[in-house]
């Protein structure tokens, strides 16, 4: 149980993520609008979600200060 509670705090930001995200999909499913960009938004959700449980905001900035850097 233990093991559990300590891969729940450690990541949260990718849990959060990923319930939003499902959410969001019973939304467009619910609503009859394109699904299948949900596996796509899925995997957005959860890289977000594990950059925010590794270094927070501070981590996404870097992310896309090296996407866009020439």
């Amino acid at each position: 149980m233990q093991n559990l509670k300590d891969f729940l705090i450690r990541n949260k930001w990718a849990i959060f993520f990923v319930i939003a995200v499902l959410i969001l999909v019973a939304l467009f499913v619910w609503l009859r609008w394109w699904a299948f960009l949900v596996l796509g938004v899925l995997g957005l959700a959860a890289f977000f979600g594990h950059l925010m449980d590794r270094g927070g905001v501070n981590a996404i900035k870097n992310f896309f200060g090296k996407l866009f850097s020439k």
